[in-house]
């Protein structure tokens, strides 16, 4: 059976970011309700005019997934405002592009990144479950490639989705018989416009992306892909050439994935 958006209300973590702006249209355009967190003011206020000019409209709230009680203060909000919330959207993330062995340990990068895309996303799925249980809802939560194999310098992100994907399956193990759905999306390079900051709109230098390596696909179209794969109740999505032929790859033959991706990588670090 599909499942029914209509009037059913959705929590978009990261909502200011590339991705995050494609999910809040694509389940709008749908009928849902979208309640968008971000970190920065002032990137939830240009969304809120980007969409306006779309003819959308989103209740925007300032939050920091990695502070639980702002979490809490958030999913309040929405409930106050809609009774209700039926889907979480764990979107917000960042990135660090450097060796291991060449890290400054002093800075707590490791940490840091793990406090922001593995407990970020639990700290916001605690805080919403019950409502989510209760409505046999669904939870989205954004990987990546670094999610189930290595990748080349993404020490501490792919350590980060890998921990999302242990989380998470086994979440969704437990919540199956309940009606509650838990995809996982695994894209590859996203497309990204000349002005878009990154997934969480953190601003710090040492947690930007640079240059991205192999073919990308656009928000948009993950975005939809995201939309039908809720709709079926299908529990894993991975995107993009790139994205399949690395799955394929590391699951079956993981030495010849080893050897590409760090010739396409290394170049780039």
């Amino acid at each position: 059976m599909k499942r029914n958006f209509k009037d059913k209300v959705l929590v978009v973590t990261g909502a200011s970011g590339n991705l995050g702006r494609a999910i809040c249209k694509q389940f709008s355009s749908v009928g849902m309700k979208v309640a968008a967190l971000d970190i920065n003011q002032l990137s939830l206020d240009k969304l809120q005019v980007q969409l306006q000019k779309d003819g959308i409209e989103i209740l925007p709230i300032v939050c920091d997934i990695t502070d639980k009680l702002s979490c809490k203060t958030a999913m309040d909000k929405v409930i106050k405002h809609w009774g209700r919330i039926d889907g979480l959207a764990n979107n917000a993330g960042i990135t660090h592009i450097e060796r291991y062995t060449e890290m400054d340990k002093e800075k707590g990068i490791v940490r840091r990144v793990m406090e922001v895309n593995f407990f970020g996303s639990v700290n916001c799925t605690q805080v919403c479950l019950d409502q989510i249980r209760q409505h046999k809802g669904f939870l989205v939560n954004i990987s990546s490639v670094a999610g189930f194999a290595p990748l080349l310098g993404r020490t501490a992100y792919a350590a980060s989705k890998h921990a999302l994907h242990g989380f998470f399956e086994s979440l969704g193990s437990e919540l199956k018989e309940e009606g509650v759905h838990c995809l996982m999306v695994c894209p590859s390079f996203i497309q990204a416009p000349p002005e878009a900051t990154d997934a969480s709109s953190e601003k710090n230098s040492i947690y930007q992306n640079k240059k991205t390596i192999g073919k990308t696909v656009s928000a948009e179209k993950i975005a939809e892909d995201i939309y039908l794969y809720c709709q079926k109740n299908k529990p894993l999505l991975v995107s993009g050439k790139t994205g399949k032929m690395s799955y394929w790859l590391h699951r079956f033959l993981p030495k010849v994935y080893e050897r590409v991706m760090i010739n396409n990588l290394k170049g780039g670090i």
